[in-house]
Protein backbone atom coordinates (compact mmCIF):
# COMPACT_ATOMS: atom_id res chain seq x y z
CA UNK A 1 0.00 0.00 0.00
CA UNK A 2 1.18 3.70 -1.10
CA UNK A 3 0.75 6.43 1.37
CA UNK A 4 0.56 10.17 1.01
CA UNK A 5 0.63 12.33 4.27
CA UNK A 6 -1.12 16.00 5.37
CA UNK A 7 0.02 17.65 8.54
CA UNK A 8 -0.75 21.31 9.97
CA UNK A 9 0.84 23.05 12.97
CA UNK A 10 -0.32 26.30 14.04
CA UNK A 11 0.98 28.53 16.86
CA UNK A 12 -1.32 30.94 18.02
CA UNK A 13 -1.57 33.47 21.09
CA UNK A 14 -2.53 32.39 24.25
CA UNK A 15 -4.27 34.68 26.60
CA UNK A 16 -5.00 33.56 30.32
CA UNK A 17 -8.11 31.63 30.34
CA UNK A 18 -8.18 30.91 26.46
CA UNK A 19 -11.03 29.02 25.16
CA UNK A 20 -8.65 28.16 22.28
CA UNK A 21 -6.51 26.41 24.61
CA UNK A 22 -8.89 24.41 26.41
CA UNK A 23 -11.29 23.64 23.58
CA UNK A 24 -7.89 22.24 21.63
CA UNK A 25 -6.74 20.52 25.20
CA UNK A 26 -9.89 18.96 25.15
CA UNK A 27 -9.91 16.92 21.54
CA UNK A 28 -6.20 15.87 21.93
CA UNK A 29 -7.39 14.33 25.53
CA UNK A 30 -10.33 12.61 23.78
CA UNK A 31 -7.85 11.13 21.33
CA UNK A 32 -7.60 7.27 21.65
CA UNK A 33 -6.56 4.26 19.39
CA UNK A 34 -10.06 2.86 20.20
CA UNK A 35 -12.20 5.73 19.15
CA UNK A 36 -14.56 4.57 16.18
CA UNK A 37 -14.25 6.77 12.55
CA UNK A 38 -17.31 8.59 13.62
CA UNK A 39 -15.73 9.78 16.89
CA UNK A 40 -12.57 10.29 14.95
CA UNK A 41 -13.81 12.44 12.60
CA UNK A 42 -16.36 14.46 15.75
CA UNK A 43 -12.98 15.49 17.39
CA UNK A 44 -11.21 16.98 14.62
CA UNK A 45 -14.43 18.36 13.42
CA UNK A 46 -13.78 19.96 17.04
CA UNK A 47 -10.36 21.09 16.71
CA UNK A 48 -11.23 22.27 12.89
CA UNK A 49 -14.30 24.31 13.78
CA UNK A 50 -12.09 25.85 17.05
CA UNK A 51 -9.28 26.77 14.38
CA UNK A 52 -11.11 28.27 12.27
CA UNK A 53 -12.90 30.49 14.87
CA UNK A 54 -10.00 31.35 16.24
CA UNK A 55 -7.80 32.07 12.50
CA UNK A 56 -7.21 35.74 13.50
CA UNK A 57 -5.17 34.67 16.25
CA UNK A 58 -2.88 32.48 14.51
CA UNK A 59 0.60 33.87 14.16
CA UNK A 60 2.67 31.13 12.59
CA UNK A 61 2.23 28.09 11.26
CA UNK A 62 2.86 25.00 8.51
CA UNK A 63 1.38 22.47 6.75
CA UNK A 64 2.45 19.85 4.27
CA UNK A 65 0.87 17.63 1.36
CA UNK A 66 3.18 14.76 -0.09
CA UNK A 67 1.95 11.68 -2.27
CA UNK A 68 5.40 10.18 -2.19
CA UNK A 69 5.15 7.24 -0.20
CA UNK A 70 8.69 7.10 1.28
CA UNK A 71 8.77 10.79 2.46
CA UNK A 72 4.84 10.35 3.76
CA UNK A 73 6.18 7.42 5.95
CA UNK A 74 9.05 9.68 7.41
CA UNK A 75 7.35 12.60 7.85
CA UNK A 76 4.24 11.30 9.79
CA UNK A 77 7.20 9.28 11.87
CA UNK A 78 8.93 12.85 12.73
CA UNK A 79 5.30 14.40 13.79
CA UNK A 80 4.61 11.43 15.61
CA UNK A 81 8.02 11.75 17.67
CA UNK A 82 6.38 14.87 18.59
CA UNK A 83 4.14 13.90 20.67
CA UNK A 84 6.27 11.15 22.45
CA UNK A 85 9.06 13.51 22.66
CA UNK A 86 10.20 16.57 25.04
CA UNK A 87 9.19 19.42 22.19
CA UNK A 88 9.40 22.31 24.92
CA UNK A 89 12.30 24.76 24.64
CA UNK A 90 12.62 25.16 28.41
CA UNK A 91 13.04 22.67 31.68
CA UNK A 92 10.47 24.53 33.63
CA UNK A 93 7.14 26.60 33.24
CA UNK A 94 6.88 29.82 31.38
CA UNK A 95 4.57 31.51 34.63
CA UNK A 96 1.78 33.75 34.23
CA UNK A 97 2.43 36.48 31.78
CA UNK A 98 1.96 40.52 32.69
CA UNK A 99 -0.36 41.33 30.35
CA UNK A 100 0.78 45.48 31.28
CA UNK A 101 4.62 44.64 30.10
CA UNK A 102 3.48 42.47 26.64
CA UNK A 103 4.62 39.54 27.63
CA UNK A 104 2.58 37.18 25.16
CA UNK A 105 2.22 33.50 25.19
CA UNK A 106 1.53 31.19 22.43
CA UNK A 107 0.60 27.71 22.09
CA UNK A 108 1.09 25.15 18.85
CA UNK A 109 -1.22 23.00 17.78
CA UNK A 110 -0.41 19.64 15.34
CA UNK A 111 -2.40 17.34 13.58
CA UNK A 112 -1.50 14.70 10.68
CA UNK A 113 -2.64 12.06 8.90
CA UNK A 114 -1.33 9.60 6.98
CA UNK A 115 -3.70 8.74 4.15
CA UNK A 116 -4.32 5.72 1.79
CA UNK A 117 -2.72 6.54 -1.52
CA UNK A 118 -5.41 7.25 -4.29
CA UNK A 119 -8.29 7.70 -1.70
CA UNK A 120 -10.76 9.64 -2.08
CA UNK A 121 -9.69 12.07 0.97
CA UNK A 122 -6.26 11.86 -0.74
CA UNK A 123 -7.74 13.21 -3.67
CA UNK A 124 -9.07 15.88 -2.02
CA UNK A 125 -6.32 17.57 -0.10
CA UNK A 126 -3.91 16.91 -3.20
CA UNK A 127 -6.44 19.49 -4.72
CA UNK A 128 -7.15 21.70 -1.28
CA UNK A 129 -3.57 22.01 -1.16
CA UNK A 130 -2.37 22.84 -4.47
CA UNK A 131 -1.66 26.13 -3.75
CA UNK A 132 1.00 28.67 -5.58
CA UNK A 133 3.87 28.83 -3.58
CA UNK A 134 3.86 32.44 -2.77
CA UNK A 135 0.38 32.51 -1.72
CA UNK A 136 1.30 29.10 1.26
CA UNK A 137 1.47 31.27 4.31
CA UNK A 138 -1.58 33.25 4.06
CA UNK A 139 -4.41 33.60 6.64
CA UNK A 140 -7.01 32.36 3.93
CA UNK A 141 -5.19 29.58 2.73
CA UNK A 142 -4.72 27.66 6.16
CA UNK A 143 -8.29 28.71 6.31
CA UNK A 144 -9.13 27.39 3.10
CA UNK A 145 -7.33 23.93 4.52
CA UNK A 146 -8.89 23.47 7.24
CA UNK A 147 -12.43 24.69 6.21
CA UNK A 148 -11.88 21.35 3.73
CA UNK A 149 -10.53 19.30 6.89
CA UNK A 150 -14.45 18.52 7.42
CA UNK A 151 -14.53 16.28 4.23
CA UNK A 152 -11.99 14.22 5.53
CA UNK A 153 -13.00 10.49 5.93
CA UNK A 154 -11.21 8.57 8.27
CA UNK A 155 -11.76 5.37 6.30
CA UNK A 156 -8.89 6.64 3.93
CA UNK A 157 -6.39 7.65 6.97
CA UNK A 158 -4.41 4.59 8.27
CA UNK A 159 -2.61 6.51 10.94
CA UNK A 160 -3.44 9.77 12.59
CA UNK A 161 -1.74 11.69 15.50
CA UNK A 162 -2.75 14.97 17.44
CA UNK A 163 -0.68 17.70 19.86
CA UNK A 164 -0.79 20.23 22.01
CA UNK A 165 1.86 22.39 23.41
CA UNK A 166 1.40 23.13 25.95
CA UNK A 167 -0.96 20.75 28.15
CA UNK A 168 -0.93 23.37 31.27
CA UNK A 169 -1.47 27.18 30.35
CA UNK A 170 1.59 27.63 32.79
CA UNK A 171 3.93 26.01 30.65
CA UNK A 172 2.81 27.94 27.40
CA UNK A 173 5.16 29.24 25.14
CA UNK A 174 6.88 32.71 24.86
CA UNK A 175 8.34 34.92 22.30
CA UNK A 176 11.66 33.57 23.08
CA UNK A 177 10.48 29.92 23.02
CA UNK A 178 9.71 30.30 19.90
CA UNK A 179 13.09 31.62 18.18
CA UNK A 180 14.72 28.53 19.28
CA UNK A 181 15.74 26.51 16.49
CA UNK A 182 13.49 23.53 17.01
CA UNK A 183 10.53 25.75 15.72
CA UNK A 184 12.31 27.13 12.78
CA UNK A 185 9.47 25.48 10.58
CA UNK A 186 6.65 27.46 11.69
CA UNK A 187 6.65 30.37 9.28
CA UNK A 188 5.05 33.71 9.74
CA UNK A 189 1.63 33.73 8.52
CA UNK A 190 0.30 36.68 6.52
Amino acid sequence: MEHSIFAMEVCARMDPGSVLQRTLHECVQGHCETMSLNQKWHQYRRAQMALLSNLHVLEKGCWDYFDDNARALNDFSMWSRGMTTEEGARRGPSGTPDPYRGQPRYLTFTMAFLLVQGSPTDRMLCAVCDIPKDRLWRRDVFGHILQNLGHVSFASVKSDVIYLIPRDEGWALTADDLNDPKFHYLRKIV
